[in-house]
């Protein structure tokens, strides 16, 4: 695949963030002079609802984004089963100590996405989604094992989902072809969403994961029976390589639901391609397991299912082989929230702890452990836009312990068109 130039590349990642410092400038007033709302007096606990989490939006968002219906033809479309999603998503990064590169970085990623599910497939939807990373990658600068931006990757532009989704039995049973990204089934939480750092995200021991920014081809099918769903999974090369299936990435999870449980999931995963150890000798296929749960903890006004205002904790597991994998366990534990404060019904924040343990056969790791502690705050700007100013702090980047800890702060504006 061709890349643009730098020249063009610039040009690209001005013109796409345009839009967002338009909403940003013209419409920040807008929102200092809105009224705010006080909290609800009712203070409550009460647990999620199935696939319900702390950062939905408070109000039902608007039907469409900043471009607004495109003159009727978006919900023209939308009554046929037709509809198109555009977002962009920029951060600016400035690490304050123990960067390797102790510069500034400005990167941009541009998402459109594309749905079609007529009446007459009765379950069925086909989905097609482009991904284009523009601008500077900011990982290396850090060093660290674990990007601490998800969205920073050597500059691409390339299909990300090519796929074909299929219901069955009332929900009960879910098929998907094409080219996909295993996270958005597979070892994933509803709070862990709201972070920066890619280990809230997933667990990073699963070092040959087929997710972003390489998607691959696989095949899913899951099945949800009352309170217990199961899902499995079997993907081939990514999108940088050959789809050779005869070696393929397998992963499997099981996960429990509930008023008073919340979300608990096990899962397990295994890559049949070759892999070099440590010690120079290869073997074939490697794998391990991961654990996930999720729960509200707070909810403003339990009565009201469309008010957002509450607080989920997650947590997280993981484990690899330390022959092969410089991450052979990892231990994730966080907290998210909406409208904490008075007047502020939309306003997130959260705080985020990744402890990755290393291998002690990787000869170049010279500390037991990386680890992250994140925290955030974000505000709705307008209904299309969002922004959240984040920090974090991370301890061994790299996995050396002679390194200083680094730290970084990023502001991120997500705007939807």
């Amino acid at each position: 695949m061709r890349f643009p130039r730098p020249g063009k590349l610039t040009t690209k990642l001005i013109a796409s963030a345009l839009p967002c410092a338009v909403a940003l400038l013209s419409l920040t007033a807008a929102r200092a002079a809105e009224a705010p709302t006080p909290l609800a007096p009712e203070f409550g606990l009460r647990e999620p609802m199935a696939g319900e989490t702390a950062s939905v939006m408070l109000a039902p968002p608007p039907e469409f984004g900043l471009t607004g219906g495109w003159g009727g033809l978006r919900t023209a479309a939308k009554e046929v089963g037709l509809t198109f999603d555009l977002s962009h998503t920029l951060d600016w990064s400035v690490p304050a100590q123990g960067a390797l590169a102790p510069r500034g970085a400005l990167r941009g990623l541009l998402d459109a996405r594309t749905m079609f599910a007529p009446p007459a497939l009765d379950g069925g939807k086909f989905t097609v989604e482009y991904l284009a990373f523009f601008g500077h990658n900011a990982a290396p600068d850090i060093g660290a094992l674990v990007n601490y931006s998800n969205i920073d990757a050597p500059r691409f532009d390339h299909w990300a989902e090519l796929s074909y989704e299929q219901t069955l039995f009332d929900g009960g049973l879910r098929l998907r072809l094409g080219q996909l990204d295993a996270n958005t089934e597979f070892d994933h939480t509803g709070p862990g969403a709201e972070f920066l750092n890619s280990a809230a995200a997933y667990d990073p021991a699963i070092f040959t994961f087929r997710t972003y920014p390489n998607p691959a081809l696989g095949a899913n099918v899951f099945a949800q029976v009352g309170c217990v769903s199961a899902g499995l999974g079997v993907y081939g090369g990514t999108i940088r390589q050959d789809a050779d299936f005869n070696r393929p990435f397998v992963i499997g999870e099981v996960g429990v639901t509930g008023d008073t449980l919340g979300r608990v999931a096990v899962g397990c995963w295994r890559d049949n391609a070759r892999f070099t150890r440590f010690d120079a000798t290869t073997q074939s296929g490697t794998g391990g397991f991961y654990a996930l749960a999720e729960r509200q903890i707070w909810k403003a006004n339990p009565a009201a299912k469309d008010d957002a205002r509450g607080a989920s904790i997650f947590a997280q597991f993981g484990s690899a082989s330390g022959a092969i994998s410089s991450i052979r366990q990892h231990f994730g534990l966080g907290v998210s929230a909406t409208g904490l404060l008075s007047g502020h019904d939309t306003d997130t924040c959260g705080a985020y702890v990744s402890v990755c343990v290393l291998s002690r056969d990787d000869p170049a790791l010279t500390a037991a452990h990386e680890t992250a502690v994140e925290a955030f705050y974000g505000v709705e700007l307008t209904a299309f836009s969002k922004l959240k100013a984040d920090v974090q702090l991370i301890r061994h980047p790299g996995g050396d312990i002679t390194r200083q800890d680094a730290l970084v702060a990023t502001l991120r504006l997500v705007t939807t068109f």
